[in-house]
């Protein structure tokens, strides 16, 4: 890769952990008024796929016209907001190009972020998350294959 379409990646790259950075920490926090632990359980989910089908649910059958936009956001926006993490990292980064070096990384900063969020009431830990924000990894490390430029 040329030095200044690497050093562009790169800013790019960065800048990109940057936002992502302040769009997943740096909100308010929430507080239901009840004791800590009591708000961190009420926030995980650990069973796989179960937003992911209740919001396809509500967008197929659009059984609640309210929730649908979140239902939308949440499924799609999971999905396009790691695209750009599974474009530049392996560009960037040879040795995530290989699927399974990139997609164990992945997941450890999926975790990471997933936990980090739960533990300072900034939002859920929810394993359809992992899973559509991987997905949208995935998207952009194929993308980024495919672009060998």
């Amino acid at each position: 890769m040329k030095t200044s379409k690497k050093r562009l990646e790169t800013a790019l790259f960065w800048a990109y952990c940057a936002v992502m950075a302040l769009l997943l920490f740096v909100r308010r926090g929430y507080n239901l008024g009840l004791p800590y632990w009591e708000q961190v359980k009420m926030n995980v989910n650990l069973t796989p796929f179960h937003s992911i089908y209740g919001y396809a649910f509500l967008i197929i059958r659009r059984t609640n016209t309210y929730l649908l936009k979140n239902a939308i956001i949440n499924l799609f926006g999971n999905i396009a907001v790691f695209i750009p993490y599974g474009f530049f990292l392996p560009r960037l980064f040879g040795r995530y190009r290989a699927f399974g070096r990139f997609v164990l990384l992945t997941l450890a900063v999926l975790l990471s972020v997933e936990t980090l969020q739960l533990i300072t009431l900034r939002g859920s830990f929810d394993v359809d998350d992992i899973i559509l924000n991987l997905l949208g990894g995935a998207l952009g490390w194929l993308a980024a294959r495919l672009i060998k430029a």
